[in-house]
């Protein structure tokens, strides 16, 4: 217990010592901030003012995180009616440090705004959302980005994480570990669920590509106490991909199939009523749409396959997205077809 003790004094004082590298001469103090699961933040305040620190947890690709700042930087010129995060520069220029604890994790320091995650409890905010969704695509197609990104485009399923091979994704579903033997029908059929996702390969392709989020969903995101869009946030999967795809993340948050059809159809024709307002989409990226809002959900069940391959995550958090993965999955089987409708009603 000692032990562990230790453990957490030696990480708040590591992480208390980092600002230090943006404000080498000033003071400042520092209070525990709601992180996501894949990384660490405390908010920082410096003369007044708010900044908010974020420690990558699950790599240590500077690659990756720089081209993020550079993406963040470039949109930080562009007329938004909602803020996004600005890394902060260092004294040297740059924008990332390493922690000097041995483990080499990566820390950058951002703006700060003010605001509470949604809940979606109405359709105008859903057709808010929309709207926020399409003009931060219309911002992203317009930055020139000297960098190259580095994750890969979604359909690029295979190179999301290095022990998630398609063989090894294989071998976990048709053969699965102990810990999962009572999901292994559930198992075969999201395995099932890739072998028809690899035949859609060619044609994703072929569809309009530019720079997306990735991610945009309710915890990556503030609002006003009025319900106004304050903020977009967590651009650490920026990268180039198919452009519908933005809209594919969105909709596939929305999919809840523990509600009636009809809320699920509502709420997404919302979100498509203020994202149509300000991006046409061709007819080949409306009929793919369900294809790509599958490949989400496959894609959520490879990140925390990954998670539990590399004992970041117990049985227990895969086993939940195994069967979250599995009833959306089934849900867009039966009801997808109708997708098209719906949205161009």
């Amino acid at each position: 217990m000692r032990d562990m003790f230790t453990q957490v004094e030696e990480q708040e004082e590591l992480l208390s010592s980092l600002p230090e590298h943006w404000f080498p001469a000033q003071n400042w103090s520092m209070r525990i901030g709601t992180g996501g699961m894949n990384n660490t933040t405390r908010f920082v305040v410096v003369d007044g003012i708010t900044y908010v620190l974020r420690v990558y947890e699950t790599h240590r690709d500077l690659a990756k995180i720089k081209y993020e700042h550079a993406v963040l930087r470039a949109l930080s010129h562009q007329k938004l009616p909602f803020r996004l995060p600005v890394p902060l520069e260092l004294p040297d220029g740059g924008t990332v440090v390493r922690t000097a604890d041995g483990q080499g994790k990566l820390a950058a320091l951002f703006t700060y705004t003010d605001g509470c995650n949604p809940t979606w409890t109405s359709l105008g905010q859903l057709q808010q959302f929309g709207e926020t969704v399409a003009q931060l695509s219309q911002a992203l197609a317009s930055i020139e980005v000297a960098l190259q990104p580095v994750y890969p485009p979604y359909y690029e399923i295979e190179h999301i994480h290095p022990r998630c091979t398609p063989e090894a994704i294989d071998a976990f579903c048709t053969s699965p570990p102990e810990a999962f033997a009572s999901l292994r029908s559930t198992l075969m059929y999201i395995h099932e669920r890739f072998l028809s996702f690899y035949q859609e390969v060619p044609h994703l392709k072929g569809l309009p590509h530019q720079l997306v989020h990735g991610d945009i969903n309710g915890s990556n995101m503030l609002v006003h106490p009025d319900g106004r869009i304050a903020a977009v946030l967590d651009f650490e999967f920026v990268t180039k991909d198919v452009r519908v795809m933005e809209l594919a993340v969105c909709l596939s948050d929305l999919i809840d199939p523990a509600l009636p059809a009809d809320e699920i159809w509502r709420k997404c024709a919302a979100f498509y009523k203020g994202y149509s307002q300000y991006m046409t989409l061709q007819a080949d990226e409306l009929r793919l749409l369900p294809i790509l809002i599958e490949l989400r959900r496959l894609d959520v069940f490879v990140h925390f396959l990954g998670r539990y391959l590399d004992g970041v995550d117990d049985p227990n958090v895969l086993t939940g997205m195994i069967r979250s993965t599995a009833a959306k999955v089934q849900w867009l089987a039966e009801q997808g077809g109708a997708l098209g409708q719906v949205l161009q009603s």
